[in-house]
């Protein structure tokens, strides 16, 4: 009852394994507000933003003397570094001294850059796309002014025309400065590099035209007003497809669309199972294991210190009779208390996806295995203590290399020989099978249980039956 409630304690208490990171995030003040509020957002999705405002040399104090677990700072001119093609620096500053925490920080700072990135690029690209709405309006009139100029017209007319497109230059040269560069974009910066090439034939093409004008000489300069005309149709065609394009798309094409096929075969809606479901089999192998361990340990020991080997000398049974009873007895015994366990895991909401009879089988070649390292434990241990000590030893290495909490491949190679000796590590990935995913375990599952089941029960018989006759 100790551990199973120790185990339902860390269950129910059990809310979230991330670090809560207490964060300060300073912002520029000239950040729009809509930009603003989209990175305050994006930052307190993985990061608890507290509320006081710091400057940044009372955030770095801050987070010097332990009232604060990260520091961001935003730089100014975030928008007119991008434009000039420069790579604005958010500083991220940390105090941990755990390595799995700064880790953490790492990843997380990495994801929210990426989406702050994204949302920066998607609002330049949008108000971009309104200028250039009022581009397409008055590249339109410019080119109605330059057929104009084709015709007779007088000297005044002439010079309110030049006017007309000495503004819709500047208009184009703003526009095109407003453009990010091709390479901070993930998408399509080729049409946006296309948009800049035409602006920028636009822009020398009404140069040459105002050159024109100045001059006086239309009829020489035909040729160019048509050539600026076409440039000027091919800008506005660059502008449409530039405006058709969602901003999100521009900046990042490639969507992603996840799916747990699991849902598929259930038919349910839920992705991956609650933590407490996720964990259920393991726990069931953890206490499986650890009853029979502490049942096997203390069995021969005791019987060994208080005299009763001179009884079974004189008895009408073996050793091996009287072992086969003791594994018979306590795994009746095991079966009885899981068969309550896994009640109570049906009644949690616990599945089993599985053939109740492999679970069974299972469940019997696990205890059988745990009672093998149990007994070899009481063979060796010279006293009760002795053989409770080895059995919390057995506890702390199930726990930490069976794949409980920690996946078995997250060790070095050299590791694996200590998991495959532990019954625990077959017996949570055959459970996780067969209760959460609802197929038959591996075979080496089986092989393995079964190895250990035999290599204990054989050393077990050659040591008592040495013991048995020494007594």
């Amino acid at each position: 009852a100790g551990p199973l409630l120790v185990l339902v304690l860390f269950g129910a208490g059990f809310v979230n394994s991330n670090p809560v990171l207490r964060t300060a995030l300073i912002l520029p003040d000239d950040l729009p507000a809509g930009v603003r509020a989209q990175i305050i957002s994006l930052v307190g999705l993985n990061f608890k933003l507290v509320d006081h405002v710091y400057t940044p040399d009372e955030a770095r104090a801050a987070l010097a003397h332990g009232d604060l677990d990260v520091v961001q700072i935003v730089p100014d001119d975030v928008f007119g570094k991008l434009q000039r093609g420069e790579n604005p620096t958010i500083l991220i500053y940390s105090n941990a001294i755990n390595p799995l925490v700064e880790g953490w920080i790492q990843y997380l700072a990495y994801v929210q850059v990426n989406e702050i990135n994204k949302a920066l690029l998607t609002e330049q690209t949008r108000l971009a796309q309104q200028q250039a709405h009022t581009i397409g309006v008055r590249i339109a009139v410019g080119i109605t002014r330059l057929t104009d100029l084709e015709r007779e017209v007088s000297r005044a007319e002439q010079e309110a025309i030049r006017q007309e497109l000495r503004t819709l230059r500047t208009l184009i040269v703003q526009f095109r400065d407003a453009l990010p560069p091709e390479n901070l974009f993930a998408g399509r910066g080729d049409d946006v590099e296309q948009l800049r090439i035409r602006a920028d034939e636009a822009i020398g093409s009404l140069d040459e035209v105002d050159a024109i004008l100045a001059s006086g000489d239309l009829e020489r300069g035909l040729a160019e007003l048509r050539d600026s005309k076409e440039a000027l149709m091919l800008l506005d065609q660059q502008i449409a497809i530039f405006v058709s394009i969602a901003p999100e798309t521009i900046v990042s094409p490639v969507q992603q669309r996840y799916q747990n096929i699991r849902t598929e075969s259930i038919g349910q809606a839920s992705g991956a199972y609650p933590a407490v479901v996720y964990y259920a089999p393991g726990v069931l192998a953890l206490l499986v294991q650890h009853t029979a361990v502490s049942l096997g340990a203390l069995a021969l020991v005791r019987e060994r210190v208080m005299g009763a080997f001179e009884l079974f000398r004189v008895s009408p049974a073996s050793m091996v009779q009287l072992l086969i009873g003791k594994y018979l007895g306590y795994t009746v015994f095991i079966a009885v208390a899981s068969a309550a366990l896994a009640a109570a895991m049906r009644l949690l909401g616990v599945p089993l996806q599985g053939s109740w009879l492999l679970f069974a089988l299972l469940l019997l070649l696990l205890t059988i295995a745990s009672l093998g390292v149990g007994f070899l434990i009481s063979t060796i241990a010279g006293s009760d203590s002795q053989a409770i000590q080895f059995a919390m030893i057995s506890l702390l290495l199930s726990i930490f290399f069976s794949g409980f909490f920690i996946s078995r491949d997250s060790f070095a190679a050299w590791i694996e020989p200590v998991s495959a000796l532990i019954p625990m590590s077959h017996g949570v990935a055959g459970f996780q099978d067969l209760m959460l995913r609802g197929i038959t375990p591996e075979s080496a599952v089986w092989i393995d249980l079964g190895i250990i089941a035999i290599i204990t029960f054989g050393m077990v018989t050659f040591l008592t039956q040495r013991q048995f006759r020494r007594a």
